[in-house]
């Protein structure tokens, strides 16, 4: 009798330790889910001095536009030309050294400024008026990286070397569906793009999800085998939607 009690009982370890497995992959998972919401839910995007590496450009409440460059804790040269239709009325500057050249007229800012391993980033902070467009040319190493120059809370890359963005350029950002932004778009069409595979994959993933539920949550449960068959109904149900959703934000 005690044998029997002792072996049920490792038994129950068995599966709340298998439980507690899940529980830390589903928090992991939201955790995951969390942190993609943070990095483009603010209107400043996401920059981590001495590990992003690249141009930010954005706007804050005050109409204020800001131009920040930052490196990974390496030698690097950042120089550009700003420019606008309207008037450069201020221009502040954050971290920026002695030895870095910054110019200024009403019209034209030009910049070049070396980024080091003690030095992680650099900010120009522009209050322009009358305006109805900025344009930008913008290197690193005196060559043009688009993949590194990021625009907005959603981190466009501009498409031409020298580009421009429009007086209400943010302001319509916001109108813009978050699924039609970078980096979601390109994410969705490619997952659209191969829909078969997508499928199958979602599929698979959430029937290692629905056998882990089955050997712990079920495992006792004394209509199992008909909690397993509703589990895969509803996976393939979540399978289907996100496959329609897919269809939908491609612009079907």
């Amino acid at each position: 009798m005690k044998f029997f009690m002792k072996l049920k009982e490792k038994k129950k370890l068995k599966l709340k330790s298998k439980f507690k497995f899940v529980r830390l992959l589903i928090l992991l998972f939201l955790a995951a889910a969390i942190l993609s919401g943070l990095l483009t839910s603010c209107s400043k995007p996401l920059v981590i001095p001495g590990a992003s590496f690249g141009y930010y450009i954005w706007k804050d409440s005050q109409n204020k536009i800001y131009l920040e460059w930052s490196a990974d804790r390496k030698d690097n040269n950042f120089s550009g030309v700003v420019k606008t239709d309207g008037n450069f009325n201020k221009v502040e500057k954050q971290n920026i050294e002695s030895e870095d050249i910054i110019k200024q007229t009403n019209k034209e800012i030009d910049f070049d400024a070396k980024l080091s391993e003690n030095d992680y980033s650099d900010e120009l902070i522009i209050t322009v008026s009358n305006y109805s467009y900025l344009e930008f040319d913008l290197k690193i190493n005196n060559k043009y990286d688009l993949s590194r120059i990021n625009i907005g809370k959603y981190l466009n890359n501009p498409s031409t070397e020298v580009f421009k963005i429009d007086a209400n350029y943010f302001e319509n950002l916001k109108k813009v569906p978050w699924y039609k932004n970078h980096p979601f778009s390109e994410f969705f069409h490619k997952l659209y793009v191969n829909k078969y595979f997508t499928f199958i994959y979602i599929f698979l993933l959430g029937a290692i999800i629905t056998g882990l539920f089955r050997i712990t949550k079920f495992e006792l449960k004394k209509r199992k085998a008909l909690l397993i068959w509703i589990s895969y109904l509803v996976l393939f149900l979540i399978d289907t939607g996100i496959i329609i959703m897919l269809w939908y934000v491609n612009g079907h």
